[in-house]
């Protein structure tokens, strides 16, 4: 848990919806800064894959929940592990490979490529998520930033000044890992998360093209002394980083729809409140999160669901404002305000019976023809 972020920031937060009128109203106020604003940002988190069948990677078991091995996902998300126990090392980054080759993204990421492709809005997708599900949903790559590389490529565990790639601009330093075969959990100790026979990891699709030693993960481990930063995932931050810079130096309403950004490494929660702390009037952070849904007051909205659950909720809510059928909440406060004038206030007086006109007499049946 970040500590930093928790005293300098979340406390100074309020609290998100708690009542369903609280979450209803939170909703509309959502969809309505969405169907208004000048750009998106979709921001997640590895809540966002919970609902895909993911685990979060956190927990006293370790890696995944019922496994042997007593250790957290810090601990085992370190890069000395290609030194010290290859074998574990790509045991547990095979395990969560091929996991999320076989695991389809779900429905919520198709609600927000539908509000990308559908509201007319220029767009990012921010991840710290390696999971590489905004792709497989149909997100085009250079619109999506990872902040901490994904597991669908693959580097040199040596020092990039002691392997460096043959190309000017180092594109080549970093490879697809779809050399890497499917098949191979039957070697690995389910319980271990640990390949069996550590020979595995002497074919040649673990290994670098150039010096012909172990490969890794182009991933930013929690403990990382060798992580190189590929060129195209370079390229796409600088490209965010300009487009959001210009968004907020004409101070353009933009909306983060932030989605299980976690607070033990926070680093998605950080970047979608100074995304709108940064840009005008009407901009919105709206962070969907079943459990930690505090948002800065004034400008964000806590949902407190799930992703899928948060993002078809709002959904819905958008297209009926989208549709017309329902009215924006300032346009329904005024009729809403005139329909409660009408109604007697609790300390008003009834007339008693005495005082209140007669009813006129009964009218004697007509005797006419009808």
């Amino acid at each position: 848990m970040s500590t930093v972020y928790l005293e300098h920031r979340d406390a100074h937060h309020v609290l998100g919806a708690r009542s369903p009128a609280e979450v209803e109203a939170s909703l509309q106020r959502a969809a309505e800064a969405i169907n208004d604003c000048e750009a998106l940002i979709f921001t997640a988190g590895a809540g966002m894959g919970v609902d895909s069948g993911l685990p979060d990677f956190r927990g006293s078991t370790g890696l995944f929940k019922d496994r042997e091995l007593a250790m957290t996902y810090e601990e085992m998300s370190n890069d000395k592990w290609f030194g010290e126990d290859p074998a574990f090392a790509w045991g547990t980054n095979y395990t969560q490979l091929m996991m999320y080759r076989k695991t389809e993204p779900h429905a919520g990421y198709g609600i927000l490529l539908k509000w990308a492709n559908s509201l007319g809005k220029p767009y990012f997708a921010w991840t710290s998520n390696i999971d590489g599900m905004f792709e497989k949903a149909g997100f085009p790559a250079e619109l999506v930033t990872t902040c901490h590389g994904d597991l669908h490529h693959l580097q040199c565990t040596v020092d990039r000044r002691r392997c460096k790639g043959l190309a000017d601009d180092g594109a080549d330093e970093v490879w697809s890992a779809s050399i890497i075969p499917d098949g191979l959990d039957e070697q690995i100790d389910p319980n271990a998360l640990r390949f069996k026979d550590a020979a595995i990891l002497e074919q040649s699709f673990f290994k670098c093209p150039r010096c012909e030693r172990l490969a890794r993960p182009n991933v930013w481990f929690c403990s990382d002394r060798n992580y190189n930063a590929s060129r195209f995932g370079i390229e796409r931050r600088d490209k965010y980083n300009k487009w959001l810079q210009d968004l907020q130096e004409r101070k353009a309403r933009v909306v983060v729809i932030e989605c299980g950004g976690g607070l033990a490494i926070p680093s998605v929660r950080i970047e979608s409140e100074d995304a709108v702390e940064g840009c005008g009037e009407g901009s919105l952070l709206v962070r969907i999160n079943p459990a930690d849904n505090k948002v800065p007051a004034g400008r964000g909205v806590g949902i407190p669901l799930g992703s899928l659950a948060g993002l078809q909720r709002l959904d819905a809510v958008l297209e009926q404002i989208r549709s017309g059928s329902m009215l924006p909440a300032a346009a329904s406060a005024p009729a809403a305000k005139a329909k409660a004038s009408r109604r007697p206030s609790p300390g008003a007086r009834r007339p008693s019976p005495g005082s209140r006109k007669p009813s006129p007499a009964p009218r004697k049946p007509s005797t006419a023809a009808s």
